[in-house]
């Protein structure tokens, strides 16, 4: 399986209800976002439930102001017998212009699980 099999793109906008008293994106919910991106490209790579193991990494660059038309994109950097590695970049596009700047990335690695819970190869 090759990671542009699993490429997941997630494009949202950012809604008052949604930022801080800066009227920035809070970061848990980038999180969120990160996350459902992520567990959907490890879903396509295994074929399987897939659930949250960790999160290995977190950069918070650049904030993200209300009213930004988010890209998040997830993709399988790696995979191991029931695991699966998977690195998260995030996309802030330009009202005027149309240009991405990258605002953030992460890597959140998943596992595969059976309908009761328990780890599966993948």
């Amino acid at each position: 399986k090759h990671p542009k099999d699993s490429k997941t793109t997630m494009t949202d906008l950012v809604l008052p209800s949604e930022t801080n008293p800066l009227n920035n994106l809070f970061g848990g919910e980038l999180l969120a976002r990160m996350d459902r991106a992520a567990s959907i490209a490890a879903r396509r790579h295994s074929r399987r439930i897939v659930v949250t193991a960790s999160v290995n990494h977190v950069a918070f660059n650049r904030s993200i102001p209300v009213g930004s038309v988010v890209t998040v994109e997830a993709s399988i950097s790696r995979a191991f017998k029931s695991s699966m590695e998977t690195y998260i970049d995030v996309w802030i596009e330009d009202r005027e212009s149309g240009l991405r700047d990258k605002a953030n990335e992460a890597i959140y690695t998943f596992v595969a699980v059976d309908d009761t819970g328990r780890p599966v190869r993948i």
